[in-house]
């Protein structure tokens, strides 16, 4: 089974950077994902909504190799994520970016080293080259001006930003937005967005963004996909999730707070759990 799964080739590779094929994952009991299925296109960005505690971190982690699934497979380029040799997962993990939703800036790095920090670790490129290909990201982020400030000196869209030039100073050819929308004021936020639509169609790269925000959503991504109990409840274009007629769907995408999601979470019922305990 696992030879089978290491040989694994897809001829959808073409099309999709990445594959999600029938993947199952479990932590204790809790089942995250029960076969899910879907695919990331070249050069596409594809936001994945849901709501909380559905996995999307989950689904990071994944993809990027730090776990395994259970069962299924997951395709880079159409080759399989895991299992396969730590040479091979290294190789892929330096084509892919991720922006983290803090910004994961190292506090005792200025700036410029922060940004350098993946080169001077997976390259031998002599300072001279590091220092321009630094300054190229930076200025593409409108942040070369501060390469000399700590990170305890950035607001938190700043912050974003370096990171942003992070990861994609080594030429990416994924990058991975986990919530970069959080916690920024309407132009911060705006700034990335235009960032991110930017970046992904100068540089022909594939772009996935871990996000709650459907406003945001509609504006940015060419296709959405939306999990709930384990499995792909609906994909397509912003506007077919808006237009779906999925209660659940409609539930997430307009924010109700009524629907198939509920309230409370499960539990026994209220009086019956008021004697248990009285009696107990």
């Amino acid at each position: 089974m696992v030879k089978k799964v290491c040989d694994f080739w897809s001829d959808d590779a073409v099309s999709n950077l990445v594959e999600i094929k029938d993947v199952r994952f479990s932590r204790g009991s809790r089942m995250i994902f029960n076969g899910l299925n879907f695919s990331i296109p070249r050069g596409k960005i594809t936001a994945i909504l849901g709501p909380s505690g559905t996995g999307k971190t989950t689904l990071v982690k994944l993809i990027t190799g730090q776990i395994r699934p259970d069962d299924g497979v997951i395709l880079f380029e159409g080759r399989a994520v895991c299992p396969c040799s730590r040479q091979r997962l290294y190789e892929m993990r330096r084509q892919i970016g991720v922006l983290f939703q803090s910004g994961a800036l190292l506090t005792n790095l200025d700036v410029f080293e922060n940004v350098a920090f993946p080169l001077r670790q997976h390259t031998k490129l002599p300072e001279r080259l590091i220092r321009q290909i630094v300054l190229m990201k930076l200025q593409s982020v409108g942040l070369r001006g501060a390469w000399e400030h700590m990170p305890s000196e950035l607001s938190g869209g700043m912050a974003r930003r370096v990171a942003l030039a992070r990861a994609l100073v080594m030429d990416p050819k994924l990058i991975i937005y986990d919530e970069p929308f959080a916690g920024l004021d309407p132009i911060s936020m705006g700034v990335i967005v235009q960032l991110i639509r930017e970046t992904n169609d100068a540089l022909g790269i594939t772009s996935i963004v871990v996000t709650h925000d459907v406003a945001q959503t509609e504006i940015l991504a060419d296709q959405s996909v939306l999990l709930s109990e384990g499995v792909v409840v609906a994909a397509g274009t912003p506007a077919e999730l808006c237009n779906d007629r999925s209660e659940l769907v409609q539930q997430f995408m307009r924010g109700k707070s009524d629907g198939p999601v509920p309230f409370h979470f499960p539990g026994p019922g209220y009086v019956e759990h008021l004697r248990a305990l009285a009696s107990s």
